[in-house]
């Protein structure tokens, strides 16, 4: 007897939200509309028509096996708990956590229908008037609403309907798919319809089919050219004119306000003339108007989806399932992302983009990093490398465990960087924006005001407002307000292309004028992989001792040779000697064993004159040259030395090389002994150069630079340089593996490789170009177009095509800086 209380799918106890389809004659039950799909599926590649025969079926169990159909209630738990996360903590756990503004909730939507700056400020206006809504910013560059707010007394489905409510149309980033966008080009093919019908008609009108027509065959002509007109201005204009009132109650005037006026103003006066019997229309120049702006404003969207592709691309990088391996299902099973932990070990096949960062513990082939890195060439992967999330693989099957998820993981942090990078303003886009503000309303009552003194200068009344019309259209908010934001995205999207993070977008201006470079030696120029050539003894203990003493030092540490040290002490199968007190400073590392000071690091740092030690011991002329050298003493006294060797880094010559040739003044610095720091520096060319040189000495070295006049640019591993880096006018961090929200620079160079730093000097110089052409564009047509309007040279027509030609020159020339691009 079929039993009517359980799902037809999975065999679980009917809930809420009971789902009945019909099949094969038969009725049956789901518990979600999820288990009706697969239901049909599974019955459809049947090979019986009876549904009770595929429960048997391979397909069936491989479906169990895989977690699409729940086994159990535990296994329906498991599933559920991974909805609950996506969807937000429970009721009760929601309510205690929003006690405190630190555990307001996060929400990134894609906006879009923005046409220009203030569109955005009409949104932030109005969403922050939400109950619970506590921040809000959108970002009319990117399409973006970033806003936090608190879950118990609003909802995201709440911000986006009062979204929607201003004439724009918003989504969970991610889900932007969803978003009609075929509607804007329907909606502007019929306005384009019947305003060429109204055009048609108007012509007849206005030549009489070269006749003379009589006034009431004109008068019956009107009315069609009324009637077609209407569909355009109200359809087609529908969204504008719903902009443009939720911009005046908002208090944020957009381009759509003139628009919208200069339409309606044309629209309403040709109806009182035509009831009136006056048959000075001007429906044709109602209908013109909006259908133009449509016009524009799909080739606008189209060139600025263009600019965003690559960055898009990025964002969109983050997998949103993840395939988890448990015990229970050893080939792994999807679940949302969100479910996946650290800890946690997860599969990755062939065309699937890494959710997690982590070492590979089974599996070998290719994988792509260029999204990360800006480098094409497929890297091998083995077991023991490390993954990177946001990575995608190009061949093999990899067992990864699940070190740093969301985000922690590369990717994630990446992505909050370039979103804080792309939310903030340079000191001139402010500027520029407090101009907009006023712009608009500047305009208006420049139009009016011109059209006012017109008639009162004997003009007739149909001839003054045209005039203003003209001047309301002809002026460009759009191209003011699109000039940086626009080319701003496209640098900061090229660079991200390149593999160079950008943190602050001023490195873009700075770096053209930046005449001195100053390069931290370990990491920066050296590989900073370095390899323990030699311990050499110079008291009573053997070399295995200092070893282990060294290694219980540096357990904590996260420098280069302090990765070496342990490397070395798990080669010889030492283990650490029991050290308490363990301090790290400036230079070095200092402990308490068996009751003795323990010292590792610097000369300065261990003792102030070390040469007997150097005298007691042998140490080879290539390790006095080449070697970077650590010391050791205990309570006062020199024991022992520790000589480690490290490689040039690939591109390193041919990036000084280079920027010695474009007349940069260069400089080497190191915390790593005066000789290996020579050295290194005669090998590259550079003859400034410092060693044994603190934190605290590198910042003075760059601020002495300074005082002397020199526009700095200081390139570190991002962490151990921060003093120098936040003191250079420009600071480049090569990236080391180090947690990106831990580096004081402004750019990083995720591939780690010098010659990044000429791409992006190359591509900040070509930025600022198009951002001066962009504003000296779009300043230089609105001081001569809008003077020309208030003469009456133009039509309102004429001027709206101008302005649409406006914003789109400097589209097409940010364009320019996208066919442009240079790649390292």
């Amino acid at each position: 007897m079929t039993r009517t209380d359980i799902c037809d799918l999975c065999g679980l106890p009917l809930r809420h939200g009971v789902t009945a389809a019909e099949f094969s004659g038969q009725t049956h039950r789901f518990c979600c509309p999820g288990c009706r799909q697969v239901f049909r599926m599974l019955l459809e590649a049947s090979d019986s028509p009876d549904p009770a025969h595929f429960k048997e079926t391979e397909l069936f169990q491989k479906c169990r096996e895989m977690g699409i159909i729940p086994r159990d209630e535990a296994d329906l738990q498991y599933r559920t708990d991974a909805g609950a996360f996506s969807g937000g903590p429970p009721a009760d756990d929601a309510a205690s956590e929003v006690q405190s503004d630190d555990n307001l909730l996060d929400l990134i939507l894609k906006v879009e229908g923005m046409w220009c700056p203030a569109c955005a400020w009409v949104i932030d206006a109005s969403v922050r008037k939400l109950d619970g809504v506590h921040q809000s910013s959108a970002n009319f560059s990117t399409d973006v609403l970033r806003c936090r707010y608190n879950p118990v007394l609003t909802s995201p489905d709440a911000i986006i309907r009062r979204i929607d409510a201003l004439g724009y149309r918003a989504a969970v980033f991610g889900d932007e798919g969803a978003l009609p966008k075929r509607n804007e080009f329907i909606r502007f093919c019929v306005a384009a319809l019947f305003t060429m019908n109204v055009m048609m008609l108007s012509f007849a009108l206005y030549t009489g089919f070269f006749t003379h027509f009589d006034m009431d065959t004109i008068y019956k002509l009107s009315w069609p050219i009324f009637v077609l007109a209407s569909i355009p201005f109200f359809y087609g204009g529908w969204s504008i004119h719903r902009r443009a009132w939720s911009g005046v109650f908002s208090g944020a005037f957009t381009m759509e306000t003139l628009i919208s006026a200069a339409a309606a103003a044309a629209y309403f006066y040709s109806i009182f003339n035509l009831i009136y019997g006056t048959l000075h229309l001007y429906f044709d120049t109602a209908a013109m108007l909006i259908t133009l702006t449509l016009l524009g404003k799909l080739l606008e969207r189209n060139a600025k989806e263009r600019v965003l592709s690559d960055l898009e691309a990025f964002f969109s990088l983050t997998p949103r399932k993840a395939k988890i391996r448990t015990d229970a299902y050893p080939e792994g099973r999807y679940v949302a992302i969100e479910m996946l932990q650290a800890g946690d070990e997860f599969i990755a096949d062939a065309d699937e983009i890494v959710p997690a960062d982590g070492p590979i513990l089974k599996g070998r082939g290719r994988v792509d990093e260029s999204s990360l890195t800006g480098e094409a060439t497929p890297i091998l992967k083995k077991a023991g490398d490390r993954m990177k999330s946001g990575a995608r693989i190009l061949q093999g099957r990899f067992r990864v465990r699940a070190d740093a998820v969301g985000a922690d993981s590369i990717l994630g942090q990446m992505i909050s960087i370039m979103e804080q990078t792309l939310s903030r303003k340079i000191a001139v886009e402010g500027r520029t924006d407090i101009l907009l503000q006023w712009f608009v309303p500047a305009i208006l009552v420049l139009a009016v005001g011109t059209g006012a003194v017109g008639f009162w200068l004997g003009l007739s009344f149909e001839a003054a407002m045209i005039r203003a019309i003209t001047v309301m259209v002809i002026s460009c908010p759009c191209a003011l307000g699109i000039a940086i934001p626009l080319a701003r995205v496209a640098g900061i999207s090229l660079a991200g292309r390149s593999g160079i993070l950008v943190r602050d977008f001023v490195a873009f201006e700075a770096a053209e004028r930046v005449d001195t470079i100053v390069f931290d030696k370990t990491g920066t120029l050296t590989q900073g992989r370095y390899t323990l050539l030699q311990i050499i003894p110079s008291g009573p203990y053997s070399a295995e001792t200092l070893l282990s003493l060294a290694v219980a030092l540096e357990t904590e540490s996260d420098h280069p040779i302090a990765s070496e040290i342990r490397r070395a002490a798990a080669r010889k199968g030492l283990s650490a000697l029991p050290v308490q007190s363990v301090t790290l400073q400036e230079n070095g590392v200092s402990g308490v064993w068996d009751g003795k000071r323990v010292k590792i690091g610097s000369q300065a740092f261990v003792l102030s004159d070390l040469d007997a030690m150097e005298e007691m011991g042998t140490v080879p002329e290539t390790v006095k040259k080449d070697s970077s050298r650590v010391y050791m003493a205990v309570d006062g006294q020199p024991v022992g030395m520790l000589a480690f060797g490290d490689n040039i880094r690939d591109g390193a010559t041919q990036a000084v090389g280079e920027l010695a040739r474009q007349g940069m003044k260069l400089a080497l610095i190191s915390g790593d002994g005066e000789q290996a720091t020579r050295s290194i520096a005669d090998r590259l060319g550079i003859d400034l150069h410092h060693g044994g040189q603190l934190p605290a000495e590198k910042a003075a070295f760059v601020k002495g630079l300074q005082r002397n006049g020199r526009i700095t640019a200081m390139v570190g591993d991002g962490v151990n340089d921060a003093p120098a880096l936040v003191q250079a006018d420009l600071s480049i961090a090569i990236h080391s593996g180090s947690h990106l929200g831990k580096e004081a620079a402004s750019i990083t160079l995720m591939r780690g490789d010098p010659r990044q730093i000429l791409s992006f000097l190359d591509l900040a110089r070509r930025v600022n170009r198009k951002i001066h052409q962009n504003l000296f564009c779009s300043v230089i047509y609105n001081i001569l177009a809008i003077p020309i309007a208030m003469s009456g040279l133009l039509t309102p027509v004429i001027a709206v095509i101008a302005m649409l030609l406006s914003s789109l020159t400097v589209i097409g020339n940010t364009l320019l800086l996208m066919k442009e691009r240079k790649r390292v």
